[in-house]
């Protein structure tokens, strides 16, 4: 735990409590897309359906402005909609980025851990990578993950696992993530399958295994995610800010189709944006439930969810581990 954070984190937390839509101070998190291209196509993901007309890089003159704007900031994810090493110069994004005092975070599908960026990702101060593998078995996670090969992305994390153990890397903090949705996930040899699974990370440095259910990204995707909860306004809007591979900065990372564009960060400051006019008003509005006209969270699943000590259960352990620097 990073007891520096504490106060912040304490700030975040009485901030959201009290719904208050003033904030005096920055967000803790900040999403850097460094580009929405993928080169897979999903079926739990909408990146699919984003045209291409609306598809970029994010310019390394862009992403210089951003990280001079970081001051108070605790960790940035350089990524969003897109696959992140499809960015030419993610290396070199990571390097400006670890110049500065906040943890850097990366997350991944990945396809694309040959030897060159396995030693390119371990030679950098990246702190925290995560690797999404949506299946236990080769026809749930070639099903799941379209334009994917089962072996070959298995292999590629294996190796990087291997090689991470070979020099004694404490870093990056590695995340195995599967999504559990399907069929399969139902019949009686799906703790068998997954124990299986489990068993050929063994004896390697995998910090963490985690294992999600999905959500409708807005009502992007029409998928059954159970009944619904107690609403319970959205946390990221009190501690998070996304900016896009353009320069348009947006509230929530539930925002795929960015319909609540707070500004540019070439016309706005990363502080202004998020005390602004504009997400002032979506706070009080959130807080008071007024979401019939707000899109994307008329249709959000992130707002109706099982709560304890005034926070979303689902992600009470992730909010209070990021905030306060834990893993």
């Amino acid at each position: 735990m990073n007891i520096g954070k504490i106060p912040n984190f304490l700030k975040i937390y009485l901030a959201y409590l009290r719904r208050k839509p003033s904030c005096n101070y920055m967000p803790s998190r900040l999403w850097i897309e460094v580009t929405n291209h993928c080169n897979l196509k999903c079926r739990l993901c909408p990146n699919k359906d984003i045209p291409k007309s609306k598809k970029g890089y994010m310019d390394f003159s862009l992403f210089k402005k951003i990280i001079n704007q970081i001051e108070g900031i605790n960790d940035i994810y350089l990524f969003h909609r897109g696959e992140p090493f499809l960015h030419p110069g993610i290396f070199e994004m990571i390097d400006l980025a670890k110049r500065r005092p906040v943890t850097v975070r990366i997350h991944t599908n990945a396809t694309l851990l040959d030897q060159k960026n396995i030693k390119n990702i371990l030679d950098s101060k990246l702190d925290f990578i995560s690797f999404s593998f949506d299946g236990y078995l080769k026809q749930t996670y070639e099903k799941n993950r379209v334009n994917s090969n089962y072996s070959k992305t298995l292999e590629g994390i294996l190796s990087f696992l291997n090689e991470k153990k070979k020099l004694g890397k404490k870093r990056p903090y590695t995340v195995l993530q599967v999504m559990e949705y399907d069929e399969e996930y139902g019949s009686s040899d799906f703790n068998m399958q997954k124990k299986e699974f489990i068993k050929k990370f063994e004896g390697l440095p995998l910090d963490r295994f985690v294992t999600r259910k999905p959500h409708n990204w807005g009502g992007l995707l029409n998928i059954g995610t159970g009944s619904k909860k107690k609403y319970a306004p959205c946390t990221f809007l009190w501690y998070a800010l996304v900016i896009l591979f353009n320069g348009d900065i947006v509230p929530c990372p539930q925002d795929f189709n960015s319909n609540l564009v707070l500004g540019n960060i070439e016309e706005i400051s990363i502080r202004n944006a998020f005390n602004g006019k504009k997400i002032k008003k979506l706070r009080k509005d959130i807080a008071n439930k007024n979401i019939d006209g707000i899109i994307p969270c008329n249709n959000c699943d992130r707002l109706l969810r099982s709560t304890f000590l005034g926070l979303p259960t689902d992600y009470l352990k992730t909010f209070i581990k990021d905030n306060l620097g834990i893993g």
